[in-house]
């Protein structure tokens, strides 16, 4: 017999009664495997096809924004001015 294909709001409200009725050792498990999840969510693609994840995506941002705030940046103006020479 042909098993039928649950949408994904019938799997979200089933896996919301098993969340509602379990234990702290089985929570411990779903968060864990969420928290990994998370980490290996692929949010894009670098330019030679290798995937970016969210967790990377993450470290990205800080690393930048860190630049930004020491000063590690170049302006519009002079971006302009170093393609001129290109």
């Amino acid at each position: 017999m042909l098993q039928e294909i649950m949408s994904t709001a019938e799997l979200r409200k089933e896996v919301q009664s098993y969340i509602a009725k379990a234990d702290k050792e089985f929570l411990k498990k779903v968060q864990a495997m969420s928290r990994e999840h998370e980490k290996t969510v692929v949010v894009g693609y670098n330019v030679d096809g290798t995937p970016i994840t969210q967790e990377d995506l993450k470290k990205r941002v800080k690393e930048a924004s860190a630049r930004v705030k020491s000063g590690d940046y170049i302006t519009q103006e002079d971006l302009e001015k170093e393609i001129e020479g290109w």
